[in-house]
């Protein structure tokens, strides 16, 4: 498989608001389930269904101590791109929304349901 798809699957994991805080919580350290969900205001089964693909992932990793079950990011290098990222979005503006002018709403409406007229000769 090349980098490129690798690339996209591993931001496809992490892709999600819910990941993307405990990435940045998991950033400064190693927490158990009950720290991440308490920080983040979320429900444990949440936190945990998001947990659970982040570790399918090898994305972070495990480790159980009598009744808590721990998570870290399984690289550190996970932790700057968490950082990275957030610094560059702060930065620059992606991915703004076009907006249609009320011009364009007419039209759409006028047009709805109507099938566009074929370039081309007919045969």
């Amino acid at each position: 498989m090349a980098i490129a798809d690798e690339q996209a699957r591993l931001l496809q994991c992490i892709g999600e608001p819910t990941r993307l805080q405990i990435l940045k919580l998991l950033a400064e350290g190693e927490k158990y389930v009950g720290e991440i969900t308490e920080a983040l205001g979320k429900e444990q089964s949440l936190v945990s269904y998001h947990l659970r693909a982040l570790r399918e992932c090898n994305i972070v990793t495990v480790n159980q101590e009598a009744q808590r079950v721990y998570y870290k990011l399984s690289d550190v290098k996970l932790a700057e791109l968490v950082h990275i990222s957030e610094a560059v979005v702060k930065d620059i503006i992606l991915c703004v929304p076009q907006r249609v002018s009320d011009e364009g709403r007419q039209r759409s409406r006028h047009n709805k349901g109507t099938i566009p007229a074929k370039s081309g000769r007919r045969n």
